[in-house]
């Protein structure tokens, strides 16, 4: 798609993806930063961050961003589960796994070689998290809890913290997790429930049923009033298939999944830590 072509689409807001699209070891890096400042002072495009990610791990993104704690700014957690008005982390949306999935999916877990991740409203709580995971949670000073061998895990789903859903973690193993995938998908107890997908290549993430990128990214440009077509977004994992779908002009960066490339109006030319994001807003949107 020509560059005429984009802008005549009259784009009014930008998703975006986190992790491998919008930031390097952890940091958004500057031209970034820049390119986005732009976008929203010079054309007025909201800018909103659609993540795998619960609302404290995008926080210092957000500030670096300047859309912390700012009146209608917006982001998406929790792949879909989750979107907030920026003011005060108001929530506007939530959707949590049914209890029972929980045991079901921590007994699958334990089963495989893989680390296992309850995501809550305030923090993440790790299973055998492995030790590239902790540095990634500590670079980013995130709210992370490391559960015990023999937690209770009752207790955990009955505590103040509400607990929306669970992930796998294995470090830059996709096909890995992509099995694991298939034998979910193939069990028909499962199937009328949970939505998965792989994310950033290291994380199977469980989600109710229905809750994905793409079905927030429509709830949030109805409720802002904004057409399809005049929507953009970017990914680069299987997480950001039904988020390109539900926009008007949907990106993915280089160095994103086959399936992700063959949906996307425009591949970039760079990827996530030559500045995808700073390429798709200069060529598109400036």
């Amino acid at each position: 798609m020509e560059n005429n072509q984009a802008k005549k689409q009259n784009i009014q807001i930008f998703f975006c993806d986190v992790d491998e699209t919008l930031v390097v070891n952890g940091e958004v890096p500057e031209m970034n930063k820049k390119a986005i400042e732009r976008m929203r002072k010079e054309k007025n495009i909201k800018f909103v961050i659609a993540t795998g990610r619960s609302l404290s791990l995008i926080e210092k993104i957000s500030k670096d961003l300047n859309l912390y704690d700012k009146e209608n700014e917006y982001s998406i957690c929790g792949s879909g589960s989750l979107i907030y008005e920026n003011k005060k982390n108001k929530l506007l949306y939530a959707k949590q796994l049914k209890e029972d999935l929980f045991y079901k999916f921590y007994e699958f877990g334990k089963k495989f070689d893989v680390y296992i991740i309850f995501i809550g409203l305030d923090y993440n709580y790790y299973y055998k998290p492995s030790e590239e995971e902790i540095k990634r949670r500590e670079h980013e000073d995130s709210k992370y809890i490391i559960l015990e061998d023999n937690f209770d895990l009752t207790k955990l789903l009955k505590g103040e913290d509400k607990i929306l859903r669970i992930c796998f973690g294995k470090e830059n193993s996709f096909d890995y997790l992509l099995n694991m995938q298939k034998q979910i998908e193939e069990n028909n107890d499962y199937k009328d429930y949970i939505n998965c997908f792989i994310g950033a290549n290291r994380y199977l993430e469980i989600n109710p049923k229905g809750v994905d990128k793409g079905e927030a990214v429509k709830w949030l440009c109805q409720y802002l009033n904004i057409k399809k077509e005049n929507a953009m977004a970017i990914g680069d994992s299987n997480n950001d298939i039904s988020m390109i779908e539900n926009v008007g002009f949907g990106c993915s960066v280089a160095g994103a999944n086959d399936e992700l490339k063959k949906i996307s109006q425009y591949v970039c030319e760079k990827d996530y830590t030559e500045g995808a994001v700073k390429e798709v807003i200069e060529k598109f949107l400036l």
